[in-house]
């Protein structure tokens, strides 16, 4: 007979653990997608050191906005075009490390998630001088 209640408290234990495997895998979902909406509101903001230049960028890096300053239209197109680049990157390095910090809440700072957003981060930023045919 004790077999019987063994069984039933095997089968107790089995339900309430996957049960709660099922809560946990529920409040991780929930966590990123908040995460998502967070991260998908961050913006990067940089101002070139002599004001000519401000460039928003999204978490992504993608571009939101630039704006030029008079000052930006008398400087030679080359310098220009390198001073707008550096400005990005620096936006976008702005960008990523306020969604590496919101992952690192949601998910705790040794998160593989993290791990990957710091990895690319730390990736170099292209140079001014690249060029890229497309």
């Amino acid at each position: 007979m004790s077999d019987f209640f063994s069984a039933d408290l095997d089968a107790d234990l089995a339900i309430a653990t996957v049960e709660q495997q099922i809560a946990d895998a529920q409040e991780r979902a929930e966590r990123a997608a908040e995460l998502r909406r967070q991260i998908d509101a961050v913006r990067g903001v940089a101002t070139s050191p002599r004001r000519e230049v401000t460039v928003t960028v999204d978490a992504a890096g993608r571009l939101a906005a630039v704006e030029l300053t008079d000052a930006a239209s008398h400087l030679p197109s080359r310098d220009l075009g390198r001073l707008i680049v550096h400005t990005a990157n620096e936006a976008q390095r702005r960008a990523g490390e306020k969604a590496l910090e919101l992952a690192s809440e949601a998910f705790g700072a040794d998160s593989p998630t993290v791990a990957h957003l710091r990895g690319e981060l730390d990736r170099p930023a292209p140079s001014a001088d690249t060029t890229i045919a497309i």
